[in-house]
């Protein structure tokens, strides 16, 4: 997502990464159905394997061995730990270093000296991680840029009287007397809050809600253990058909837990996420129901662009539907304000933009010194 947006800055990118498809002629249609994006146009060095162990050791070294005889103008933006560890650490190059995580074992390390370099800037996904970082370390980071992840430019939202009828061309199982369709996007993950979706469904008969995503054994899981006619479990579509479903709802539902797995054991990111699916539910102009977490609340804003509720009150998050579904004025205004500030602050476009001034920063900082 963020190469099509150093792209559209007119960046000439090139992408060092790890393919998922064995066939290297398939990987842009592989690309634009996972992200909905057209990277065709775009350098990638890729390779393959059947294993994803030390993954991100090879791809390491492959771009080690591209990027070793560059021009040191050369602008090396890496959220692959082991390559940022070896440019800007082993290397002493200008880079800007992303991080979503806490690292630990001896990657804690790697991760430690990096936060620490002068000549390094390391982008965040929140102002809640740089807090988790000093704390985790036991010092602050030393030059840091926080960026909230994005969603694609472009997106425009549907008028509401033409949402259910594209929607039901999409999933037939809005067809009906409904008053409201709900949607969730995303992973089912423990910490994701299937469990209040049941419960809405179970408190709101003539509300249909619609689950998209998932990977095909939890899927499974709770298609087998679903007995609700309103809640049916879509599992994975393309990534352009989740975003059209998307803008296709009356209400789109975000009910994080305290606790949020990423399905890797250990990994917790509550205390300091930045969901993609946040900003493209933002773009969609569909009004936004979320759990009011600290970290969230640095995008969403109760009563001006999602309602906030707690995270562990389904009463809450019927409570908020409700409202949604009497008073289409206040709905409107909830959504028509989350997509003016996707629209203003959180395309990956404008996130680019960012990092390309943290890039020249970095270059002027090396020509001075």
């Amino acid at each position: 997502m963020q190469v099509e947006g150093l792209r559209q800055c007119g960046v000439n990118v090139t992408v060092h990464a790890q393919r998922a498809v064995r066939d290297w002629r398939k990987l842009d249609a592989a690309l634009y159905e996972t992200y909905g994006i057209d990277l065709s146009a775009v350098r990638k060095v890729t390779g393959w394997s059947r294993s994803a162990r030390a993954a991100s050791l090879r791809i390491a070294f492959r771009a080690l061995a591209h990027l070793v005889g560059q021009p040191r103008t050369t602008a090396i933006l890496s959220r692959n730990l082991y390559a940022a560890f070896l440019f800007g650490v082993v290397m002493r190059r200008p880079l800007i270093f992303e991080t979503h995580q806490l690292e630990s074992s001896w990657r804690r390390h790697l991760q430690a000296r990096l936060l620490a370099s002068q000549h390094i800037i390391t982008v965040v996904i929140s102002k809640r991680l740089i807090e988790c970082l000093a704390r985790h370390h036991g010092f602050a980071p030393v030059r840091t840029l926080v960026l909230h992840d994005a969603a694609p430019a472009g997106i425009l939202p549907l008028p509401p009287e033409e949402r259910r009828a594209r929607l039901i061309s999409l999933a037939p199982q809005a067809y009906g007397n409904w008053r409201q369709v709900c949607g969730y996007f995303g992973h089912l993950y423990s910490g994701r809050g299937l469990e209040v979706i049941e419960a809405m469904a179970d408190a709101r008969p003539d509300v249909l809600f619609l689950v998209f995503g998932g990977n095909k054994s939890d899927v499974t899981a709770r298609l087998r253990a679903n007995v609700r006619t309103n809640l049916h479990y879509m599992g994975y579509v393309p990534h352009p058909v989740a975003q059209e479903a998307m803008r296709s709802m009356d209400v789109l539902l975000m009910p994080y837990q305290k606790s949020v797995s990423i399905g890797v054991e250990g990994q917790d990111t509550a205390e300091w996420m930045s969901p993609m699916k946040m900003f493209e539910y933002m773009a969609s102009g569909v009004p936004l129901v979320s759990s009011d977490l600290p970290v969230l609340r640095e995008v969403l804003e109760e009563g001006r662009n999602a309602l906030l509720v707690s995270p562990s009150d389904p009463q809450a998050w019927v409570a908020a539907v409700d409202r949604l579904a009497v008073d289409h004025g206040f709905a409107a205004h909830l959504g028509a304000t989350a997509h003016t500030n996707y629209r203003e602050h959180h395309t990956w476009a404008a996130r680019a933009l960012r990092l390309l001034e943290a890039a020249e920063e970095l270059q002027c900082a090396r020509s001075l010194s």
